[in-house]
């Protein structure tokens, strides 16, 4: 602790006396407050984190749960030995604690986050990388007497999930149905059972050392199909990027830009245009002319924000649901 205070302690007082407010913020709202509360309005079931994992995880789902479970075993059965070593006696890794260490530094962010008043996916980060060794410390004790059958066949069907999914997501982004027509959930089936046997067959016939080769498969075809034919849609359907660049082509002259969207999208804005953004409730209104950026369903606050003051529609963000106005100097 000693040390980690003396490497950390010096970054976060020179911050604060540069920034007199950063202890209030960051400590006390950012961390405090928004693990007590939902003030951020993130909030989300106790178990969100389970869901999260298993979609993170993705196509290495079950395989990791499997490692995990056995590691949890192990551990037990390790942190016995140490108080008699006479149960664990010939096991090649009687008492090794770094098992024990790995699982614990899986669990503890997914438990400590779902009691969290407020949840993002992000905040279990921390718990991917010991999974991922646990995974691989898994096959690598499995080598020799390879994966269950059942283990096997529930792999390939989760890269065969994760085919279908990513397949039909086009679709879902251009038209906006839950249900794809019958001619994609037949394409996009047909693939996922494809990619499945290949998987299953080549993990059967050449065994664990080709599991991580054959793994790349659905993962690099899913990639090159999502972002090297519908990237575009990708694109307009959740980046802020084409939306700065045509405010930049359309007002290349007009720096200020105030926006009434999505956090995610303001942050976007405020990365591409290299430069932060107004908001009219915490702001106020500029004086100065600027682009007002807003949801389309908001667009009947206009003459609550903006009266008396002139202003004209530049264009709409159809893909996103945003209209962009120009609003003109206040006389």
């Amino acid at each position: 602790m000693i040390l980690y205070l003396v490497m950390v302690l010096p970054w976060y007082i020179a911050v604060q006396k540069r920034n007199p407010t950063f202890y209030r913020l960051f400590f006390l709202e950012h961390n405090l407050e928004r693990f007590a509360t939902n003030r951020y309005q993130h909030h989300q079931p106790f178990w969100y984190y389970v869901a999260v994992l298993l979609i993170g995880l993705m196509p290495w789902t079950i395989i990791a749960i499997r490692a995990l479970v056995d590691s949890i075993e192990v551990s037990i059965a390790e942190w016995k030995v140490r108080h008699n070593p006479q149960r664990y006696l010939g096991h090649t890794r009687a008492g090794d604690a770094f098992p024990e260490f790995l699982v614990l530094w899986a669990l503890f962010p997914i438990v400590f986050f779902s009691f969290s008043g407020s949840k993002l996916p992000g905040y279990i980060l921390p718990s991917i990388p010991p999974l991922t060794i646990l995974t691989a410390d898994y096959l690598n004790r499995s080598r020799r007497q390879g994966l269950p059958q059942w283990l096997t066949w529930a792999h390939a069907a989760t890269c065969g999930l994760l085919v279908f999914v990513l397949a039909l997501a086009p679709q879902h982004m251009k038209y906006e149905t839950l249900v794809p027509s019958t001619q994609w959930l037949l394409i996009a089936g047909a693939a996922a059972l494809a990619f499945g046997v290949v998987v299953f067959l080549t993990i059967r016939r050449w065994g664990i050392s080709q599991v991580c080769n054959v793994t790349l498969l659905p993962v690099l075809a899913t990639l090159v199909f999502l972002l090297g034919f519908y990237g575009k849609e990708l694109d307009m359907n959740y980046s802020a990027r084409p939306l700065a660049r045509e405010i930049q082509r359309q007002a290349p002259d007009v720096k200020l830009v105030a926006t009434d969207i999505k956090r995610d999208m303001d942050y976007g804005l405020a990365f591409y245009r290299d430069e932060p953004m107004i908001h009219y409730g915490t702001d106020g209104v500029p004086n100065a002319e600027h682009i007002l950026v807003i949801r389309a369903s908001e667009a009947s606050d206009l003459d609550r924000w903006l009266a008396g003051r002139v202003y004209k529609p530049l264009f709409l963000y159809e893909s996103q649901g945003i209209e962009v106005y120009r609003v003109y100097a206040k006389p």
